[in-house]
């Protein structure tokens, strides 16, 4: 079964930039735009020595890094959702979901 979840208006408030040898970098996103994005990432890889070929590759993956963060929360919240009155035999004991018969 596949959950489809409405997309929702963005509450992003930072970059998580994945520097490949020194782990990654976190942007902040206040009051800065898009260009301006863009200069200060493009900054911090060539800073990290990394080549111009690759920069666009990093940034991308970023990119889908983040969309897949926050669709798995969707999904996870949406799937406790759920569960929470689903079913009676399913319970929620100590933060964990318990079966009973």
């Amino acid at each position: 079964m596949d959950l489809w979840i409405a997309r929702q208006k963005s509450n992003r408030r930072g970059v998580l930039l994945p520097i490949p040898g020194t782990g990654g970098v976190v942007i902040p996103l206040h009051k800065i735009g898009k260009n301006q994005l863009e200069e200060v990432v493009d900054w911090q890889l060539e800073k990290s020595g990394i080549p111009k070929e690759e920069r666009q590759k990093i940034r991308e993956q970023a990119e889908i890094d983040y969309e897949n963060r926050i669709k798995t929360d969707l999904v996870r919240k949406e799937v406790r959702r759920r569960l929470e009155g689903s079913s009676p035999q399913m319970s929620k004991k100590g933060g964990r979901w318990t079966f009973t018969k």
